[in-house]
């Protein structure tokens, strides 16, 4: 089983798509957990949800080749005869910066982390110093290392990491995808002052060193699959 999670504002949801063209029903889309929002509410949600869908088991084996969305690893750790997680990561400053723009312009959904923002009418600095998303993406490993993931996708070199995917797994991925860009940007990079780089060091270290270790991995990967 193909395992792919999907880190907020990473290029998930491009690549949800183009896995979708491809693998058909093949494919199911597990979003829901509220994974990556450290709060009481949501890390009971994941523990439910998670026995629900590990009473599944059989079944997932036998309708589904890849599950991708926005769960912790752990949710599915150690239940199919092969796993095989896949992640795509971003720079920690842009996806940190996109990640709060997102919540700003998504007032309407009904999601425990949009309403707890907006009801607190956080600014950049609120955001920053709140300590459910810190090291976002790194809570998206959960107990896992960054080394255990079968492939290391870089957002910034997204169609790239697409073609690691096809040569790496037999697939063939194919066609645009462009979802959820923040349309006052329309995919471009966020300018980062200096106290806001200070700030994603303090409250995401772990982030920062974890793509520094992604950018490696991706690096090794892409070369040995000579794309």
């Amino acid at each position: 089983m193909i395992l792919s999670i999907h880190v907020p504002k990473a290029g998930g949801n491009s690549f949800r798509e183009l896995l979708q063209a491809d693998f058909g029903d093949r494919m199911m889309k597990d979003y829901g957990d509220w994974a990556g929002f450290r709060v009481p509410e949501a890390i009971e949600r994941c523990r439910v949800r998670t026995l629900a869908m590990r009473a599944r088991r059989d079944e997932l084996l036998q309708k589904y080749d890849i599950i991708h969305g926005h769960f912790p690893p752990d949710k599915y750790l150690g239940l199919f005869p092969t796993e095989d997680f896949v992640a795509f990561f971003r720079d920690p400053y842009q996806q940190t910066y996109s990640h709060y723009c997102f919540l700003l312009r998504n007032p309407q959904r009904e999601h425990l982390e949009e309403k707890m923002f907006h009801e607190a009418k956080m600014t950049l600095n609120d955001y920053l110093e709140w300590d459910a998303f810190h090291n976002q993406q790194t809570q998206y490993l959960g107990s896992l290392s960054i080394d255990d993931l079968a492939m290391v996708g870089i957002a910034e070199e997204f169609y790239r990491g697409v073609n690691l995917f096809n040569s790496m797994f037999g697939r063939n991925l194919r066609g645009e995808s462009f979802l959820n860009v923040n349309p006052d940007h329309n995919g471009a990079g966020y300018t980062i002052d200096d106290d806001f780089r200070k700030a994603v060091d303090k409250y995401r270290g772990a982030d920062v060193e974890l793509y520094r270790r992604a950018k490696e991995i991706y690096a090794r990967q892409t070369a040995k699959a000579g794309v």
